[in-house]
């Protein structure tokens, strides 16, 4: 969508382990030699997710593109039992912070492998690695995304090629918002003009995001709309996140950049 954060392997030759290790090392990020043997918990759990041809054989290191890092480059694609494969791609954060590709194969491995007791159509998984959690991006797509909460760390995968699916860039959509996950750092929603209904999507709230409210999102005195309709009070995006929390539904128009991230929000009033 993005978190505020926009941001397995075979040796089968004499000397692979080392060049594999060379080339995680080239993935980029903090923590890429994970726990233990990186080589061989990269090529157990790589050969788990059915992932491709192996960072040793592979001979060309990750691509990284503003920032992120295509880890399958090197890796192999990931992707769930009958599903499409997926580039496995580990975030480039605001701040810097990038998940190192060994750590990318193992939370997105633990992920697929916890997917029966996943939660709901959205197949979110709480405790990845005992420190992520996982979700489809929308209900009905492939995509998913993982980050850290309390954390700028983040890895989703990405159709072949490394380019994101993003569902709205640079438009303006009336949805109804159905909560919020804390964990992914990111509002879930369903659009007002969607006749079918049930489809829920999600997307990360830009840092420093605008929230207007018509009446109830920060109740005031009055209504205040403005000539469209659309809330023009002032209000933090923290007041939208804890309605969300409370269970509390909220219509609004949202305005969403070419990061497939909200900018504005403006509550709907309804008399």
């Amino acid at each position: 969508m993005k978190f505020t954060a926009k941001k397995t392997i075979k040796t089968a030759i004499v000397g692979g382990a080392f060049a594999a290790t060379a080339l995680l090392s080239a993935c980029g990020g903090n923590n890429v030699a994970g726990n233990g043997s990186p080589v061989k918990n990269a090529a157990v759990e790589q050969a788990q997710a059915g992932g491709g041809q192996g960072a040793a054989a592979g001979g060309s290191g990750a691509e990284s593109t503003n920032g992120d890092v295509n880890c399958s480059k090197h890796g192999g694609q990931v992707g769930a039992p009958g599903r499409p494969r997926m580039d496995l791609i580990a975030v480039a954060a605001t701040d810097g912070t990038t998940p190192g590709c060994t750590e990318a194969y193992n939370v997105i491995t633990e992920y697929y492998a916890k997917l029966p007791q996943a939660e709901g159509p959205g197949e979110r998984v709480l405790d990845v690695q005992g420190k992520w959690t996982c979700a489809r991006l929308t209900e009905s797509g492939t995509e998913v995304v993982c980050g850290v909460p309390n954390s700028s760390l983040q890895l989703e995968t990405r159709r072949a090629g490394g380019e994101q699916n993003r569902k709205f860039p640079n438009t303006t959509q009336d949805v109804q918002f159905t909560g919020y996950d804390a964990n992914l750092r990111m509002v879930r929603f369903q659009l007002m003009a969607d006749q079918s209904g049930g489809k829920t999507y999600r997307l990360p709230l830009r840092s420093g995001a605008e929230v207007f409210s018509a009446a109830t999102l920060c109740p005031g005195e009055s209504v205040t709309v403005d000539d469209e309709g659309y809330g023009d009070l002032p209000c933090g995006k923290d007041q939208l996140i804890q309605q969300l929390r409370d269970g509390n539904p909220v219509l609004a128009r949202i305005s969403v950049n070419g990061a497939d991230q909200i900018t504005t929000v403006k509550e709907i009033y309804r008399p």
